[in-house]
């Protein structure tokens, strides 16, 4: 059995020759991937301790400071006892030894530039804007996805209901539709975050709830398309039931608009959130994320360029990257490329 198409299959292919989406798939699918274990690169707990003989995992557990000869029942400095570990053991630290909200006390005064103990400097509070790049980039990323899967999720099943069925379904749906993207998306988000405690959950289903209309357009039209077409047809005459040639045969065929669509949905909701953080309207301090470092910069920005720079940086080169692909994608997919 096939699992792809041939026209799938050259598509994609086509894709790949399109150099500059190429490599801007490759790098985010790189970042993304160093970023995932990001506690494991970038931490102020140690991946592992051996102490009188035991082993422990603090970036995994955690263990209170009674366990290394202490008298308290919190997490330890493990920094501040590393001496005493490596007097009766050893410890292997990630290879950043900062936490994402953790101050380097050395600095007289904050922000730092860039230095041998933080590497692109810290922020306002003595915390490590490289530690705080990696994390933030990664609540990007994983909301950025979050938001793609349930807008997706949600323009296929409303757009294809519509464009299948048709007649008044299709018409009162619409209108429905047209209704909610009347709504202010922004002033709505922001309602909300004075209204509830802001939260990442509470952030990617708002953002989500708003994103899903462009999809359900493409996958209406497609499916307004398809099931006039010939072999949907065959299939009503072979006695398929309605279901049937809802989900084996004009759903699938309808999908392409979303698989182009997808990078710039992920795109808005990236740009959505950082804009938000940098209202102080988005994910509750002390989390890391792109938008509020670049409300620091802004505040910081006569006399610490790095603040501003840095995340500016990854922010554009991130939005960047998803609108090649999405082109790319765009370009390889274009029913007029090939004939089938």
């Amino acid at each position: 059995m096939q699992l792809v198409s041939t026209v799938t299959r050259r598509r994609w292919q086509a894709f790949w020759q399109i150099r500059l989406s190429r490599w801007a798939l490759l790098c985010i699918s790189g970042m993304i991937l160093v970023s995932l274990p990001a506690e494991f690169l970038a931490n102020s707990k140690p991946l592992v301790v051996s102490y009188e003989g035991r082993l422990y995992f603090p970036v995994l557990r955690h263990y209170s400071g009674t366990e290394f000869g202490g008298d308290s029942i919190v997490s330890p400095d493990y920094k501040a006892i590393r001496a005493h570990i490596e007097s009766r053991g050893w410890m292997i630290t990630p290879p950043v030894f900062w936490g994402s909200n953790e101050s380097n006390p050395a600095p007289e005064l904050y922000p730092s530039p860039p230095s041998a103990q933080n590497w692109l400097g810290t922020d306002d509070r003595g915390r490590d804007v490289f530690v705080r790049l990696l994390y933030g980039f990664r609540l990007s990323m994983l909301l950025g996805l979050f938001s793609l899967l349930v807008a997706a999720m949600l323009g296929v099943v409303v757009g294809g209901i519509q464009g299948f069925l048709g007649g008044k379904v299709d018409l009162a749906g619409q209108r429905i539709v047209e209704m909610w993207t009347s709504l202010p998306a922004l002033f709505i988000l922001i309602l909300i975050a004075h209204l509830f405690e802001p939260s990442v959950a509470m952030l990617m289903v708002c953002l989500a709830a708003f994103l899903w209309v462009p999809a359900q357009y493409y996958i209406r039209g497609e499916c307004l398309r398809t099931k006039n077409l010939a072999f949907v047809m065959v299939a009503e005459s072979l006695g398929a039931s309605k279901l049937r040639q809802f989900w084996h045969h004009v759903l699938p065929n309808s999908l392409t608009p979303l698989i182009t669509l997808a990078p710039f949905i992920m795109n808005q909701a990236i740009l959505s959130l950082s804009f938000l953080d940098y209202l102080g309207l988005g994910v509750p301090a002390p989390t890391a994320s792109l938008g509020e470092m670049l409300r620091q910069g802004k505040e910081h920005i006569l006399h610490s360029w790095w603040l501003t720079c840095y995340p500016l940086a990854l922010l554009t080169l991130s939005l960047l990257m998803l609108n090649f692909i999405g082109d790319g994608i765009r370009a390889a997919f274009d029913p007029r490329t090939f004939s089938t």
